[in-house]
């Protein structure tokens, strides 16, 4: 966030140029020497009794390794702090901060997170930006390497922020050390990936393969049929979550469509992993069914919740958890305002969030029911139907099989209407205490008891089982009829 302010005040408020350079240290935390530390106690005036605690909490420490010839080898340490130490953070921090008072040139300002160093110089144009940053990257270089530390130059980052006016010629490099960095359009940070404009839009493209080959394995865990419950499912698809939403306060102001496409398609295929359906599913209905909002508007609620407490802590105050629940109850209120404001015009699966959003708090906030595989083909409708058999070309025709004068098979014809089922129907009909069995009075009906939940689940696991071992006897009689040569008239191969 600092980043962004020092930007885009400069880069395309006023029309001037930001170059910044990311430094690279060598094996950062193991080198720091101990005398650094102990004379940036001493510096920040920290209480003699705490130095010597710290002094010999830091002595006597060395390692032990196998030589060449397998005897073992002790060497004494005398630098690094202690990883996986509470103490390690603010060691290093006070070590470091070193590098943060020394003078720099004009129009140069250094951002530091942990080892992460970025040198940012200002300038009208990107000449004048570039030579100040050679300046500014060498001054903060020398004051690292007094420290006792590497910066490996050849590994280090450049880009620059702009204006539409003002972009870098193609090939720009600056030269520090005799090492040449080159000037790209993009850079990685604090593991964001910043553009010129801050859309975000390289950050989202290689974001979106990474979050995809998370689903993919996921995928392979998580199959329609047994597998984990519905609690693992959503701890599954809360770790590819928080892969997406990560620095969401910073790109979620300026989140656009084609990022914000990209990030919900990936959040598709996790709703579908949960709410064990077809892959056909559209990614409105399968979040509804899954109670997973879609993921920019939860990123647009970790910007608010970030933003408040910055203003808090900008004010000297810290919020108190009450303050902090209160937050959420309310943003989450709002989320799902803005959640089913946008379900009132989805661009797919209308016939499941018809049946769902009318009863949209009451189906997020029921405490039973999960769906299974069957389940979920009859609310959605993608499943062992006729009419959905002959969209995908497996079928030659969508009428129903199990009715002599072969209407259309839909959900609605087999739950209302065809006499194969009537059995079935008779029995979900006294359980519900309904004669209306439309997919939203089945919604109802689930969201209203558990009794009504199990009453549902039951009629379509007995229905759908019926249908696909019907539909595996096609398929094996497809396959006779192949062998034998023998043409199938009902069959139009995909």
């Amino acid at each position: 966030m600092r980043v962004r302010a020092l930007t885009t005040g400069d880069a395309v408020s006023r029309g001037r140029v930001v170059l910044a350079v990311s430094l690279d240290i060598a094996n950062a935390f193991n080198s720091l020497p101990w005398s650094c530390i102990g004379a940036a106690l001493r510096y920040h005036e920290v209480p003699a009794y705490l130095r010597r605690v710290i002094e010999a909490y830091l002595s006597d420490r060395f390692i032990i390794y196998p030589g060449h010839q397998g005897e073992w080898r002790r060497r004494e340490m005398s630098c690094g702090v202690p990883q996986g130490s509470v103490l390690g953070p603010p060691l290093w921090n006070i070590g470091y901060d070193y590098v943060l008072r020394g003078d720099l040139p004009d129009g140069v300002s250094v951002v530091c997170y942990a080892d992460d160093t970025l040198v940012l110089a200002r300038g009208e144009s990107y000449q004048a930006a570039a030579e100040t940053a050679t300046r500014g990257v060498a001054t903060v270089v020398e004051r690292i390497q007094q420290l006792g530390l590497k910066v490996a130059l050849h590994k280090s980052e450049a880009m620059c922020f702009h204006g539409p006016r003002y972009a870098p010629p193609p090939g720009s490099q600056i030269t520090v050390g005799g090492v040449h960095i080159g000037v790209g359009s993009a850079m990685k940070y604090l593991g964001l990936v910043l553009d010129s404009r801050w859309t975000f839009e390289e950050h989202f493209r290689r974001l979106a393969p990474k979050l995809d080959r998370s689903g993919a394995a996921l995928k392979r865990l998580l199959p329609n049929l047994g597998g984990p419950d519905a609690p693992c499912r959503r701890l599954y698809a809360g770790i590819v979550r928080s892969m997406a939403l990560y620095g969401a306060p910073v790109w979620a102001p300026s989140l656009g469509k084609r990022p914000a496409a990209k990030l919900n398609a990936c959040q598709r295929v996790m709703a579908i992993r949960m709410v064990r359906g077809y892959r056909t599913i559209s990614r409105e209905a399968a979040s509804l069914l899954a109670g997973l909002p879609p993921w920019d508007l939860e990123a647009t609620v970790l910007a608010r919740m970030h933003d408040l407490r910055v203003e808090m802590q900008r004010r000297g105050e810290t919020p108190l958890p009450r303050q902090v629940a209160a937050w959420r109850t309310e943003f989450r209120r709002d989320l799902r305002v803005a959640w089913r404001l946008r379900l009132s015009q989805p661009s797919a699966g209308h016939a499941v969030i018809e049946a769902v959003r009318p009863l949209f708090e009451e189906w997020l906030e029921r405490g039973h029911g999960v769906l299974s595989f069957r389940v979920t083909q009859v609310l959605t409708g993608h499943g062992k139907f006729g009419r959905f058999l002959h969209r995908i070309k497996q079928e030659r025709t969508p009428g129903c099989r199990h009715c002599v004068d072969r209407p259309e098979d839909t959900v609605e014809h087999t739950v209302e209407v065809c006499p194969a089922w009537a059995e079935h129907r008779r029995v979900l009909v006294e359980t519900i205490g309904s004669g209306d069995l439309s997919r939203r009075a089945l919604v109802q009906a689930m969201v209203r008891s558990e009794e009504g939940w199990h009453a549902v689940a039951s009629f379509c696991e007995a229905v759908m089982l019926v249908k696909e071992a019907a539909d595996r006897e096609r398929v094996r009689e497809r396959a006779s009829r192949r062998r034998r040569r023998d043409p199938d008239p009902d069959f139009r191969p995909p």
